[in-house]
Parts: structure tokens; sequence; C-alpha cells
């Protein structure tokens, strides 16, 4: 069995002709989400076994600021690759996991995020596949379970959707 965990960074302040996109920051309702967050899934008792993140700023200090609200003590990698990644660059690094790490954690960006979530899920329509279906907001979490002893295996439309949850929810 293997676990995957898809949070979309928290909300950033906009950008400008003086900070380049991958050097916006958090917006205090962007830190207080990844609060939020980070006590549901401690909550929740979800537990990446490693997290890989877009080198992005806002990126970056979701991971940082989720981890420590959540209290897990989980290895990151930045990725250049994985700033602004389409679905199938996130699950190319999904793929490269040991297969001794029963969960990965990928911090990253729209659309790529809202995508893989919907190519991996299963398309039954639960009413989680639903809400994953019409949004993904920034702070979102969506959470896959995988049938397999392999991140290799890990396929389209094998994953069940046991989670997604987004801050606005929980305030």
């Amino acid at each position: 069995m293997k676990t995957l965990y898809l949070l979309r960074h928290a909300k950033a302040e906009p950008g400008g002709k003086s900070l380049s996109d991958r050097d916006r920051p958090l917006s205090a309702r962007g830190r207080d989400a990844c609060l939020a967050m980070g006590a549901y899934i401690k909550a929740r008792a979800y537990a990446p076994s490693l997290v890989l993140s877009s080198p992005s700023l806002r990126t970056r200090e979701t991971s940082e600021r989720m981890l420590l609200s959540a209290d897990i003590q989980a290895p990151e990698r930045c990725i250049d690759k994985l700033y602004l990644a389409t679905a199938d660059e996130i699950l190319h690094y999904v793929r490269l996991v040991s297969d001794k790490l029963p969960s990965v954690m990928v911090v990253g960006h729209n659309p790529g995020m809202h995508h893989v979530s919907l190519v991996l899920a299963v398309p039954q329509r639960t009413s989680l596949r639903m809400m994953l279906e019409l949004k993904y907001p920034t702070g979102t979490l969506a959470v896959l379970r995988f049938a397999c002893d392999h991140w290799q295996d890990v396929a389209p439309g094998e994953g069940e959707l046991v989670d997604f949850i987004t801050p606005q929810s929980l305030s």
C-alpha cells in the first residue's frame, strides 16, 4: 500500500514588477491555512515519509509551516522541475520514490496538482471525487491510496481518494 499526499501551496501574495513569481511569499491567509492544515494532518495521523516540493518560495513556506504545525519530521527535497509541473512531470517524480517509503507528499502548483489528482483518482463519482472535480483551491490537500508495493506501479485511475480537504472547510 502506498499513500500519496498532494498539497497545493497556500495563498500567496500577488506578484508584481519587482517580485518574480518564484519569489512570492505566502500571504497572512496562506500562513493561517498552513497552521490549520497542519493541525488537520496531525489529527488524521497522516504521515508522509518524504516531501517533494517545488522550489518556489510559496511552496517551500507551505511545506515548512504545515510540517511544523503537523509535528512531522520528514525529509524534504526541492525539485526544480516541480515548479509549475504538469501532471505527467509530477507522476514521474512520484514513481522515482524509493519503494521503502510508504508515503510521499508533493507540494506544488495548479493546474498540475489538480490535474494529477484527477488523473490518479478512481473515476467513480463519490462525494470526494465530485468536490475534487470542481476545483483545487490554494492550500488544498488530496490523499490517495494505491494498492501496490512499488511507486512505479502508481497508475491513472487506480488511486482511492480517501480525503480531499480545503483550508476553507477547516475554518
